[in-house]
């Protein structure tokens, strides 16, 4: 059975790829020798939602984009499940952080034409709230999952905390 993924020496060859200009065919290498590092989706949940055109959801523009930090623990798995589920119901579409992060032209033109932006967080530590608003961006719905009685590392990703979140952000888009 393969090892789970060593971060120090992914890091280590993650520096070296970048630096020789190979950073996709190090992550490609390291990632095949080690086992998945998500848990699969819970029932129904599509991993990059498709939009009626075809079009991954996440790139398509959004009257009410959904920015998630799914951060590294529990509450952040719980956080990427009900955005993805916001965007089934037709709520919202999530949306990448990373692109706002990164200030990326398509990305943040969708943030800027949005009607309404829900921001999702997993912990009190507002990654998602703080990467919008040192973007530029003061307006918008914001859900902390520690704010609904979810502890980071004593949380589990269940569909009933899913759904708590889920019904929060459905009230904050106002669907």
């Amino acid at each position: 059975m393969p090892s789970r993924l060593n971060r120090r020496g992914f890091v280590r060859t993650a520096a070296a790829a970048v630096a020789s200009g190979a950073a996709t065919s190090a992550f490609a290498a390291q990632a095949a020798e080690n086992e998945p590092l998500l848990p699969p989706l819970a029932p129904g949940v599509e991993a990059k939602p498709k939009a009626a055109s075809g079009q991954t959801v996440c790139c398509a523009p959004a009257a009410k984009p959904i920015f998630t930090c799914s951060g590294a623990a529990d509450v952040g798995q719980i956080a990427d499940h009900a955005a993805r589920q916001l965007t089934t119901d037709g709520a919202g579409k999530m949306s990448c952080l990373a692109g706002i992060g990164g200030r990326v032209n398509g990305i943040m033109d969708i943030a800027r034409s949005a009607t309404t932006i829900l921001v999702i967080d997993g912990c009190p530590l507002h990654c998602g709230r703080h990467t919008l608003e040192n973007a530029g961006f003061k307006k918008f719905e914001h859900v902390c999952l520690a704010d609904l009685g979810m502890e980071k590392g004593k949380t589990p990703p269940s569909d009933e905390n899913v759904a708590k979140v889920v019904r929060l952000g459905t009230a904050r888009l106002g669907k």
